[in-house]
């Protein structure tokens, strides 16, 4: 009896839960793309009851609408308000937004110190690194990634991203422009000012120019700040400490602290591109083990939009921080943000050079820089609100603005490389030597060494800056795409139960002959469509025809929906370099002896890549060299563990605590749960 009502309150449990995840809540505003200008785009709003909130900045011909007498907030959609904006011939796209919950990629929250202030200058910045001697920026000995000669790096001599080597080439992010996409922006604190850039910020939470944060008693909105801190404090200026590109121009956008919609997130990433060089993202959907999403059409099309005319044509560098759900078993190839082709997925390394608790694990990582770790490992520092200093900037959070830093000092060194090229010299250029004692590295069929907790290891800041010298680097040829349906051997849709798997083969000529022929492999994608009863049970991996082995979706135990995967990409960087000619097989399994069941509906495979071999790699077969390989690399399914009752309770309490605040009536399933698992253990 106790068992049949505990499977009743766990029913119960998962049943709100899964409420709570799936719900949404639409607002008054509508995206709508309106051909034939802004005046005919005013007559359209006006004929229908809209009114144009505002346009989207980079995405021609597309408009906010808003209608006041719909609900600022509703569980229901407006659809018949949709419906007729569709029916007009002069409306080509139209979707009612709805609210997106964002999480800044931020953990630990420690007491702060503060520092004074004084002038400084520049050129005597440069000349001291010239010369091999010390500035005067307090903080700066603790910034023990950027200094190497830092005495608290303890036994780990290798933990250093090596920029200390580009400024001593004078390389310091001159004439490169960044934006944080966050909180906001202190943009007159002491040790940021001097390098703040308005015309690369921007409120979008309040409709103006400036993005200085909102204040309030708990700090909440320091979040940007920081970031910026990491990439543009002053040097020699005696106040905190000092940037990775101290000489870049640094602005913010606001986006964070209010309503995030796919309008306000596309209008953030499109925001003047034509100036920004580099966007730094510090965060994404939320990393609870649980979410699975996607951008939205308005987000993709300014991600497609700003690597193919940003910077002049030359594309936008969208730095992103894949995630810190790593404490609860998140992947953070369920984030469609980070596992974006168009962005620099940005992993951890402590300064021990381990993988801390919080980093997530997945394939589309590219690389990692470092941030915090174990509480005996050092933090990053940085500027902080309220014109302070801080210490204790933590998560992938801050790794991601680092490798903006360090991009900045790349493109000053080459200004004329493409957002692809970026990530080729990212990749090619890692470190795996001071990463080399953690496990899961695996070599891929092209000889790179990559793993899914680090991507191709630590960036290298001085190795990138030599490799694109503007003498001798050789162009990357342009970006080919070749798309392969699955064999008509494979019979859809395949059916799929716990303790079983299904596999499809996909043969390929990479388009041969074709003008979108590839030989040299960047991205691969699997698009998937997968209907399950419980989509954390969904275990994916791809196999080359070389023999690479990649883990594409790992199990989720949080992760309770039955929404399964609808045209969801999983994306890969592990084969970068390999032929793709013959057959890859995809396989998904579900390890648990559960009662699962569901179908495999179809997949497509997507594979990016040149025609030819890159110069660079012609030059330098870059090898996998002080790092241990794992032969039988644990990327396979293996049989799942079995759970007694009280791990399930204790599982299903803490989702439950976690979605709380989003569903009503789950405080009350926690007590019985709690009552119900005393009875069990007497």
């Amino acid at each position: 009896m106790t068992h049949l009502y505990a499977a009743a309150v766990l029913l119960l449990a998962l049943a709100l839960s899964e409420q709570g995840v799936n719900c949404k809540h639409f607002v008054n505003e509508w995206a709508a793309e309106i051909t034939g200008g802004r005046e005919v785009a005013k007559r359209v709003a006006k004929e229908h009851g809209y009114e144009i909130a505002y346009e989207l900045e980079g995405l021609p011909d597309h408009y906010v609408l808003k209608r006041s007498d719909v609900p600022h907030r509703s569980r229901r959609s407006a659809h018949h308000h949709t419906s007729r904006l569709e029916q007009d011939h002069r409306v080509t796209f139209v979707e009612q937004q709805h609210e997106k919950i964002r999480v800044k990629r931020g953990y630990l929250r420690e007491p702060e110190e503060s520092e004074g202030n004084s002038r400084w200058n520049r050129d005597l910045a440069r000349e001291i690194i010239r010369r091999g001697g010390s500035l005067d920026d307090p903080n700066f000995p603790h910034e023990w990634y950027l200094n190497p000669s830092d005495s608290n790096k303890r036994d780990s001599a290798a933990a250093d991203l090596r920029v200390h080597g580009c400024w001593k080439k004078g390389l310091t992010g001159k004439n490169v422009v960044l934006s944080i996409l966050d909180d906001g922006l202190e943009k007159n604190h002491t040790d940021i000012k001097d390098n703040y850039d308005p015309e690369a910020s921007y409120d979008i939470n309040d409709k103006d120019p400036d993005p200085q944060p909102r204040y309030d008693i708990t700090d909440e909105n320091k979040h940007g700040t920081r970031c910026a801190g990491e990439i543009a404090m002053v040097a020699n200026n005696g106040v905190c400490g000092v940037g990775v590109a101290f000489d870049s121009k640094i602005g913010g956008i606001r986006m964070l602290d209010g309503r995030v919609t796919d309008s306000s997130e596309a209008f953030s990433l499109s925001f003047h591109r034509e100036h920004i060089d580099i966007y730094s993202a510090s965060w994404g959907p939320n990393d609870d083990g649980k979410t699975t999403e996607k951008p939205g059409k308005l987000v993709q099309k300014a991600l497609e939009d700003g690597v193919t005319k940003g910077r002049g044509g030359k594309g936008s560098i969208f730095a992103w921080a894949s995630g810190n759900g790593g404490r609860v078993g998140d992947n953070c190839n369920s984030d469609g943000y980070t596992g974006s082709i168009y962005t620099l997925s940005i992993s951890t390394a402590t300064q021990l050079g381990h993988s801390p608790w919080y980093a997530e694990k997945c394939s589309s990582t590219l690389a990692s820089a470092y941030s915090s770790g174990a509480m005996n490992e050092g933090k990053v520092t940085t500027a902080d609100i309220r014109n302070r200093c801080t210490g204790q900037h933590t998560g992938t959070s801050a790794a991601a603005p680092l490798a903006a830093g360090i991009i900045a000092l790349l493109l000053e060194a080459n200004p004329e490389l493409t957002w692809r090229e970026v990530q080729h010299v990212t990749l090619h250029s890692a470190r795996m030597e001071p990463l080399s004692g953690e496990k899961g590295w695996y070599r891929n069929a092209a000889g790179y060494c990559v793993n899914l907790a680090f991507g191709f290891g630590l960036m290298d800041a001085l190795a990138m800056a030599e490799m694109v010298d503007p003498a001798t680097w050789v162009p990357v040829g342009e970006q080919h795409i070749c798309k392969v349906e699955i064999n008509k051997t494979s019979q859809l849709p395949m059916s799929l139960k716990s303790g079983g798997f299904v596999e499809v083969e996909f043969t390929t000529d990479g388009c041969k002959g074709q003008a979108n022929e590839v030989n040299f492999l960047e991205h691969v994608e699997i698009i998937l469509n997968l209907d399950y009863e419980r989509r954390g049970a969904i275990y994916a991996e791809l196999e080359s025809p070389s023999g690479t082995i990649t883990s594409l979706m790992q199990e989720r135990h949080y992760d309770h929906s039955r929404a399964g995967f609808q045209d969801f990409p999983l994306m890969s960087v592990h084969t970068w370099g390999e032929n793709p000619c013959g057959t890859w097989k995809f396989r998904v399994a579900d390890k648990s002896d559960q009662n699962y069941s569901g179908q495999l509906k179809n997949a497509k495979l997507i594979m990016y890549g040149t025609e030819e071999m890159p110069a660079y790699r012609k030059k330098d077969p870059k090898d996998c060299q002080g790092v241990t390989i794992n032969e039988d690399p644990t990327r396979a399914p293996v049989p799942a563990e079995k759970q007694t009752i009280k791990e399930m309770l204790d599982e299903t309490v803490s989702y439950l605590r976690s979605t709380s605040q989003h569903v009503q009536g789950a405080s009350s399933v926690q007590e019985e749960l709690r009552k119900l698992f005393e009875d069990l253990k007497n």
